[in-house]
């Protein structure tokens, strides 16, 4: 295996809490589909390598137990932006994100720009457009203003373009059909197109289940200078790089990865032997009263339930990952080397996660630990790291960082300052949300430190959850087979919980859950 060196970068962080005269900096990291435990810092990954992500979220609150406000991409940035709920905001899937009808909520990037900030972002939006209008990057390749934000894979290709030659495939490779515009790569077993020499998929498959980023795995031959995530983190130094202590900025780098397609580069990508990769143990998951048996193509994917297969998709995703560690080591080192880390509030965080393999699926979309819990870690300067269990939502992202920067909204949310300064948790549950239309499949989610229920409307399947017992989710509690008066008892409180939560902020369509007898 080829080495390479971290950066990394020293903890300053001791002294008092934020000076209250003074507005802090924000520095947010965002992933794509990361998952809970893709960190060495999780506890629960020993194979994964992430030094930098580790001192990081030892030096912050790391919030272990983080949920998604809602596991999908668009409506979740958008929970995430306006600390408002999918329900309030009517973004409630990724065709209603990628739209051009308007967002009637300001984010926080925007009200830190009426404030005076200098807010720059980075990377992959997938939010409604208006979100958009506040940033000051500079131009690139003619585009300005919100198209810079919302173009960024269009400006990708183009950046490609300017810097790489194109080649023909070798024997065994196959091109890319996404954004790495015609870039050979070399699939592995679990690829869809693996063993096709062609690497054209007969149109009567294509009607019958389509082609998707998802569909390919394996190692892309594009020198490591050139991937979606080192040109994203490169972009965020340039902007640290601008930046000086007279400044007050906010600057978001939001990478692509580990987001489908899964196709890390060497060096990385001979980080991780797939024969060494450990196959989740919800793998062969029946899944005979659980609201997700046929999620995510589960009965017709089954590559995804394959254990020698998964193996390969496990070591390509933590090489993806591995790969965002060594950038954000130097994000970080710039931000020290430019004196702003005393006065810069950092938060890593992801939109959502990832099955890889777990109960035989892929992708995300559902309430099961794997989709829907993410990591955020938040390094405030002054605060001690540890370890909060209580689980948040990422909707507070948006709260807490108008709170540190003294502004007020009203937002679906509330603020976690008070939490990590003083370790005092407003409430015990977290809360996430999925198309409230979708009949199929449970739209509303309440998570403890220790159970999980889910609720539907008509036709969906209702799933209780004992998360210290069965971690794994193999036992929905409320099935036909499991449920007794007790469990019922128990679906009965966090129901009630749950409704007072909601109409304390005014929720929209709650009477399906008030009205749910169990």
């Amino acid at each position: 295996m080829r080495k390479f060196k971290y950066i990394a970068y020293s903890a300053l962080l001791s002294g008092n809490i934020l000076n209250a005269q003074e507005k802090p900096n924000f520095l947010i990291i965002m992933t794509d589909q990361q998952r809970w435990d893709a960190v060495r810092a999780s506890g629960c990954n020993d194979i994964i390598r992430t030094p930098n992500l580790d001192r990081l979220f030892g030096e912050s609150v790391y919030f272990r137990q983080a949920v998604s406000p809602c596991p999908v991409s668009g409506p979740a940035r958008t929970a995430m932006f306006t600390g408002r709920f999918i329900e309030t905001t009517g973004f409630r899937n990724n065709r209603d994100a990628e739209n051009d009808s308007p967002c009637c909520h300001y984010s926080y990037d925007q009200l830190l720009a009426k404030a005076g900030y200098k807010v720059e972002y980075y990377g992959k939006f997938h939010s409604p457009s208006s979100l958009a209008d506040s940033y000051s990057n500079e131009s690139i390749y003619g585009y300005s203003g919100p198209s810079l934000i919302l173009e960024w894979e269009t400006l990708y290709r183009m950046y490609l373009a300017e810097n790489t030659s194109w080649r023909p495939q070798k024997e065994g490779e196959l091109f890319d059909f996404s954004f790495y515009d015609g870039i050979p790569y070399t699939p592995s077993p679990i690829d869809r197109r693996y063993g096709n020499p062609t690497g054209v998929i007969p149109e009567g498959e294509l009607k019958t289940r389509g082609q998707s980023q998802s569909d390919q795995h394996g190692v892309l031959q594009l020198d490591t200078a050139h991937t979606i995530t080192a040109v994203q983190a490169r972009q965020t130094i340039a902007a640290l790089e601008r930046m000086n202590r007279n400044d007050n900025f906010a600057i978001t780098c939001s990478f692509h990865c580990p987001h489908p397609p899964t196709l890390p580069s060497e060096p990385f990508a001979g980080m991780y032997d797939a024969a060494d990769m450990p196959v989740p143990s919800s793998i062969d998951d029946q899944m005979e009263e659980s609201p997700y048996a046929s999620a995510n193509g589960r009965l017709n994917l089954h590559e995804y339930a394959d254990p020698d297969k998964i193996r390969y998709m496990i070591a390509e995703y933590y090489a993806s990952v591995s790969e965002i560690d060594f950038w954000v080591g130097r994000i970080l080192a710039k931000l020290e080397d430019k004196g702003l880390d005393g006065n810069t509030i950092v938060i890593f965080a992801s939109d959502h996660g990832e099955m890889l393999g777990s109960h035989g699926m892929r992708a995300k979309n559902i309430f099961l630990e794997e989709s829907v819990r993410v990591p955020l870690a938040i390094r405030v300067p002054g605060v001690t790291g540890r370890i909060e269990e209580t689980p948040v939502s990422a909707i507070n992202i948006c709260p807490t960082v108008l709170d540190y920067a003294g502004i007020d909204s009203e937002t679906d949310g509330f603020s976690l300052k008070k939490g990590i300064e003083e370790g005092e948790m407003p409430y015990d549950f977290a809360v996430s949300e999925w198309d409230g239309k979708n009949r199929r499949v449970p739209n509303i989610m309440i998570r403890t430190k220790d159970w999980k229920l889910m609720l539907g409307n008509s036709t969906s399947t209702d799933a209780l959850y004992d998360l210290v017992k069965d971690p794994a989710e193999l036992h929905n509690l409320l099935g036909p087979s499991l449920k007794t008066k007790k469990t019922i008892h128990k679906a009965d409180q966090m129901k009630r919980e749950l409704v007072d939560y909601l109409e304390g902020r005014g929720y929209r369509n709650i009477d399906y859950i008030k009205n749910k007898q169990f």
